[in-house]
């Protein structure tokens, strides 16, 4: 498995997206299936040679492009069918066509940009919120954080001892 491994990534087929630590990494170990040059890889960032895995970073816009693209497929091909179906000329169709996909594009990048910029915006307020509580009372967000973690399963001493350790 690992050669098979091997022989995709030379002809361009693995994924090959992170840069290697000297040759190995996570992702390598786990796409060749060998558990063996895993446990190297976390033995060496255990023992400080390493800092952190690396992880893929490309997936991330991956549900918006795949999104993106059947809304601006079918609405594309919707227009350029009523177009087609009546009767008009091939330069309109065309126009119509290169138009929608155009304007399909803009709206989805801008869309996304927007929501995007809008969330991360949301998540830093929350951040900025919880930080100012911690400074002001942090006996009730020691008390929240445990029953978090109550509410997770874990027994309410270990809750209060693990909250207690990283606060």
């Amino acid at each position: 498995q690992g050669a098979m491994a091997r022989d995709e990534e030379a002809a361009g087929e693995g994924t090959n997206l992170l840069p290697a630590s000297n040759g190995v990494d996570a992702r390598k170990a786990y796409e060749s299936g060998s558990t063996e040059a895993s446990k190297n890889f976390h033995d060496k960032r255990h023992e400080g040679k390493q800092n952190e895995e690396a992880h893929q970073e490309e997936g991330g816009s991956l549900k918006s492009v795949i999104f993106g693209g059947l809304d601006g497929i079918l609405t594309s091909f919707a227009i350029v069918s009523g177009a087609a179906g009546g009767n008009l000329s091939t330069q309109v169709i065309l126009v119509l066509g290169f138009s929608n996909i155009f304007a399909d594009a803009l709206s989805m990048g801008v869309g996304e940009f927007l929501s995007s910029k809008a969330e991360n915006e949301w998540i830093l307020s929350e951040r900025t919120r919880e930080a100012w509580e911690m400074e002001n009372y942090p006996e009730g967000e020691i008390e929240e954080m445990v029953d978090i973690y109550v509410e997770r399963g874990m027994d309410r001493a270990d809750a209060l001892q693990v909250v207690t350790t990283m606060s």
